[in-house]
């Protein structure tokens, strides 16, 4: 019997068990757990530069707070999902509900930066727990033909918590203070705790398997080396010491693990998976559609209001477009799926999503932003037809004892594709545009550090000069430029001094941050986190830029068309004949077994 066949008929008879209302309720549960994960990446984005100056850190720190989360979350997702298939998934993943509401309101309580630091480290390992084991919860609750339709309910909730989370945190740091974004999560995490606890029926464990606890250390460790590369390199240098070590640390603790996965019983990643091609597939093409979509996410608002003159409210208007296109996508796109199989939706997917990107190479300089929508939708129409029977084929082609490991991977393509795109697409951009500036006689200069060097320089005072104790200071509106309360000098952009950004719109209440409020830039909007692009480039004429703009969609409108016919043409179909059943089709009994 095949592993697709055998997990059929496993997942059939645990659906059983369950009335429909109590599979939707588990359904709700697991769309809370990660849709609070991602709501909270968004609001941390936001608040991100408040802690800069509640804390006094410089930039370089930052970039540390925001590792103390990523490293573990990516580093975790495969141990934690190998862990929820020795421990039981219910177990591991209200676990790690506890674990993000803990960190969340540990958060609300820290008085230094270190505790801050762990804070976010024990969030980072909750939410692993939480993404590995929900979507293979929730669909073991569900008969087999009807996982697409689950995890893409799921996709949206993902998709919603990552377009509201940085809308929500600027709302609530502006009416209730920045702590009150991170008790929003401990109150969410104790009421569907104690739901779950209640409702999702215990997970099968497997007590004579064994946790590779050097494999999950040595995996953390190299996932840790890669990441601080890549937020790292573009600033130290590549041929940097650091670099350099850190790259060793990689290939060294990378190899080690692969050699531990080789010899030990129950691997924290089960090498054989990759002899599936489904399984392979999957993972590759998903590394592959969210690397080709970081392009846009992070170049896309520096065209619309550089070069169009949008604002940022605007810029964000008009990329909410692909979100709703995405959530309402990925549903219908799992049921499909699930009438017709895996391949030929997701592989269409990947063409759409190619075929928008595309387009927006050919965009001429000036234009009605207005005429970007439909190529967004139909960017976000692709993505969601991709994702969901994607999952859905990751899910089919691994045994149900291993269904956690499939879970971890369901996430870590995102992570990594996101994190290596984001830096590719900057050092490329930035070279394409610099090059094509020095061959039109044009010479770039940051024009930050121009009017810092222009600027008179103030005798330092003191910070709490700055703000005398009962002193109220005025809010600041995000999006302009505002005076320093130091000596009431207006601050130049870039000058080294603590930056607070927010959602378009939001309003900075001085008094909740203990030090200067400075400058917003506005050169942020939209899904584009810290893009790292210097007001260098930036600053450049629009021409100028417009080359790169159009090379970088245009690579990744090919990257995503190669990744379509890697869909198609790599994956079998006999999983798809295998496991695909008519909607109507009911539920068939396990077999009895004497």
């Amino acid at each position: 019997m095949s592993v697709s066949t055998s997990s059929r008929i496993a997942a059939e008879a645990a659906a059983q068990e369950l009335s429909w209302l109590k599979r939707w309720v588990v359904l709700g549960i697991v769309c809370v757990g990660v849709f609070m994960n991602t709501l909270d990446t968004g609001i941390t984005d936001v608040l991100n530069p408040v802690f800069t100056a509640q804390f006094h850190l410089n930039l370089y720190v930052e970039y540390w707070i925001e590792l103390s989360y990523a490293i573990p979350l990516i580093g975790m997702l495969l141990p934690a999902g190998h862990l929820g298939d020795r421990f039981g998934r219910k177990n591991v993943f209200l676990a790690g509900m506890i674990l993000f509401g803990g960190g969340s309101g540990l958060l609300t309580l820290m008085p230094t930066f270190e505790s801050m630091f762990v804070a976010r480290v024990i969030e980072g390992v909750g939410a692993a727990c939480i993404s590995a084991n929900g979507g293979v919860l929730a669909v073991s609750v569900f008969p087999w033909n009807q996982r697409g339709q689950v995890l893409g309910i799921i996709g949206t909730a993902v998709a919603l918590g990552l377009k509201f989370g940085p809308v929500m945190g600027g709302l609530l740091y502006d009416n209730f203070g920045w702590r009150s974004a991170f008790l929003i999560n401990v109150a969410i995490g104790i009421t569907f705790v104690i739901i779950g606890a209640n409702v999702v029926p215990a997970s099968r464990r497997s007590p004579g398997r064994t946790f590779d606890v050097w494999g999950a250390l040595l995996f953390v460790i190299a996932m840790g080396c890669l990441l601080v590369i890549i937020n790292q390199a573009p600033t130290w240098g590549w041929s940097s010491p650091q670099t350099l070590i850190l790259s060793g640390g990689v290939v060294v603790f990378g190899s080690a693990f692969f050699w531990v996965s080789r010899h030990v019983k129950d691997p924290t990643i089960d090498l054989s998976l990759y002899k599936s091609r489904n399984f392979t597939v999957a993972v590759a093409a998903a590394f592959i559609s969210f690397l080709a979509l970081t392009p846009i996410n992070h170049l896309l608002p520096f065209y619309m209001e550089h070069v169009q003159g949008l604002h940022v409210s605007e810029t964000g208007l008009v990329f909410i477009t692909t979100t709703i296109a995405i959530a309402v996508t990925q549903p219908f796109s799992g049921r499909w799926a699930d009438r017709i199989g895996s391949r030929p939706v997701a592989s269409l997917g990947l063409l759409l999503e190619g075929l928008g990107l595309l387009t927006l190479a050919f965009i001429p300089l000036h234009m009605n932003p207005d005429w970007l929508v439909p190529e967004l939708v139909v960017i976000g129409v692709g993505v969601g037809l991709f994702r969901s029977p994607n999952h859905r084929a990751l899910f089919g082609a691994v045994p149900r004892d291993k269904m956690g490991q499939a879970g971890g991977y369901q996430h870590l393509p995102r992570q990594l594709g996101e994190s290596i795109g984001e830096t590719g697409v900057v050092t490329m951009f930035t070279a394409i545009v610099l090059a094509s500036a020095a061959l039109a006689g044009i010479h770039a200069v940051d024009p930050a550090s121009q009017a810092v060097a222009a600027a008179p320089q103030p005798a330092p005072v003191p910070t709490a000069q700055a703000a005398p104790a009962g002193v109220a200071r005025p809010p600041v509106v995000v999006g302009a430029y505002v005076p320093a309360a130091q000596a009431g000098q207006p601050v130049a952009r870039g000058a080294g001094l603590p930056i607070i950004s927010a959602a378009p719109g939001t309003t900075i209440d001085a008094n909740t941050a203990d030090d200067t409020i400075v400058d917003v830039p506005d050169d942020s909007a939209g899904d584009a986190k810290d893009s790292g692009l210097s007001q260098a480039v930036t600053s450049l004429p629009a021409d100028v830029q417009m080359l790169g703009y159009r090379l970088m969609w245009g690579l990744a409108g090919l990257i995503s068309l190669g990744g379509a016919a890697i869909s198609w043409f790599g994956r079998e179909s006999e999983e798809e004949v295998a496991v695909s059943t008519p909607r109507r089709m009911a539920v068939r009994p396990a077999p009895q077994t004497g």
